[in-house]
């Protein structure tokens, strides 16, 4: 996949020729207010994401009492329904051309949709327990694939959204990382929170989650405030044509391979409960097993820019990914009966990674550049819908592969909260599968990295200049 130079020789003198027309380099369109009411849609998406992602395999197992085994095959199926959803929902996007804008509708609409549909995945737990095992199950899988397929028909829009906002990428890149950095708040809030309201309402899944489903909901509102400036007068698009613009994308191609062989194997938000609760002793540490990781995350998301704009997001993301495993080997040799040395490494790390959170999506941003320079095509929602997509794939085998992993290795389900004693073979299996996966991963994924990415951001910024002129 490496691209030598790449053409820059043409871009550069593609620069020369338009850069006299082109707008001042740091002209923002955007006011503060509304990079902040932008910004704020993420962080009610990350307080829902987190809840479903870090407690729903938990409900499932020690509320309604469905295997673990089980509840990996309903992730499982999903994701594989996600896998035709995805793409699907993002050609509808790409094609249709709503009044109300491009991608702002869809976001819109998920403020409402998505919340409603995140309490009624973890409501009615009294009537299910009523029922046969079957029903609940059913209930589970049917609920679950349709919040999958809500979140999915905003996720890419949402991201998108940048593009459109503004046509400079340096104001994009500032977008992006304030979108990162309340998307962490928001997780921070819930990894604080959610576990005191669920104890404060005696473990009542339905009331804590309608309690956090409201405010994401007012908070995602927000959006509706945000303007679109960039529009585009193409013809509506084929859907050949977009396939053949996401399949020779190769830096877009590189990123996604990248972002499911680094975080499918992480199962940190999966198995963090049961670590707390099996390996520590003490269900209410899941909030700091999480919280710490994550809480460096935002001191240092906003000095991500100017790291970019300094070292590079090459940089950047390889010495991330070359972290992360590393100190995941170190957290599984020394923190096993140490909670203390576990939250020591944890901080740590997550000051070390931090860059590569907040840095992800802007290769989506410059992908959308690349292609538009490369093959004259722009299509935003096709090409944050392979984020979305990746993290639907990351989130079946982490949780999926994750959840099989303990019960084949004997994890023993609970029902209505009474707590089943693991054995030592089960525990250590559990301790391994949730410090050693992400560790090779990220090893694999640094190298897939380093060989086939290599696109700069004097590049990006040489296709984004040319890019504008030709509208």
């Amino acid at each position: 996949m490496g691209s030598g130079n790449m053409g820059k020789n043409s871009v550069v003198n593609e620069r020369i020729i338009i850069e006299k027309n082109a707008k001042p380099k740091n002209a923002f369109v955007t006011k503060k207010s509304e990079r902040f009411m932008y910004s704020s849609y993420f962080f009610g998406q990350n307080i829902i994401f987190f809840i479903v992602s870090s407690f729903l395999a938990v409900y499932y197992t020690s509320v309604l009492g469905i295997s673990a085994t089980t509840v990996g095959s309903i992730l499982l199926l999903a994701r594989i329904w996600d896998a035709f959803v995805d793409p699907t929902l993002a050609t509808i996007i790409e094609r249709l051309n709503l009044k109300s804008g491009k991608f702002k509708p869809w976001v819109n609409l998920a403020s409402i949709t998505v919340p409603i549909m995140t309490f009624l995945c973890f409501g009615f737990s009294h009537q299910l327990l009523a029922a046969s095992e079957g029903v609940r199950i059913g209930y589970a899988a049917v609920t679950y694939l349709v919040w999958g397929t809500l979140y999915a028909a905003a996720d890419a829009p949402a991201f998108a959204f940048s593009t459109v906002i503004t046509p400079n990428p340096e104001e994009r890149t500032v977008l992006l990382a304030n979108n990162q950095i309340t998307g962490i708040v928001g997780i921070l809030v819930a990894v604080a929170a959610f576990p005191s309201v669920l104890k404060a309402t005696d473990n009542n899944y339905m009331i804590s989650v309608l309690i956090f489903s409201i405010i994401a909901f007012v908070v995602m509102s927000m959006t509706r405030f945000v303007k679109e400036r960039v529009k585009s007068n193409k013809k509506e698009p084929a859907i050949k044509e977009i396939l053949h613009s996401l399949f020779n994308n190769k830096y877009l191609k590189t990123i996604v391979i990248v972002n499911i062989i680094a975080n499918g194997v992480n199962f940190t938000n999966t198995l963090a409960p049961f670590v707390a609760t099996d390996i520590y002793k003490d269900a209410t540490k899941v909030s700091l097993i999480l919280g710490i990781g994550i809480l460096p995350v935002v001191l240092v998301a906003p000095f991500v820019p100017k790291l970019v704009n300094k070292y590079g997001k090459i940089k950047l993301m390889s010495f991330a990914l070359a972290a992360n495993a590393i100190l995941s080997i170190v957290t599984y040799f020394v923190a096993y009966e140490n909670f203390g040395l576990f939250l020591g490494v944890s901080v740590l790390k997550a000051m070390l990674i931090a860059p590569q959170l907040v840095i992800y999506p802007m290769f989506f941003a410059d992908s959308v550049e690349y292609d538009c320079y490369k093959n004259g095509t722009r299509f935003e929602a096709v090409i944050f819908a392979t984020q979305t997509f990746s993290s639907k794939i990351i989130g079946a085998i982490s949780g999926g592969l994750g959840m099989w992993i303990i019960g084949i290795a004997g994890y023993k389900a609970a029902t209505n909260g009474h707590a089943v004693t693991q054995t030592a073979t089960t525990l250590k299996s559990l301790w391994a599968t949730f410090n050693l996966g992400g560790a090779v991963g990220c090893l694999i994924a640094l190298f897939i990295f380093l060989k086939f990415y290599d696109l700069t951001e004097e590049q990006v910024k040489e296709m984004a200049l040319a890019n504008q002129s030709k509208n």
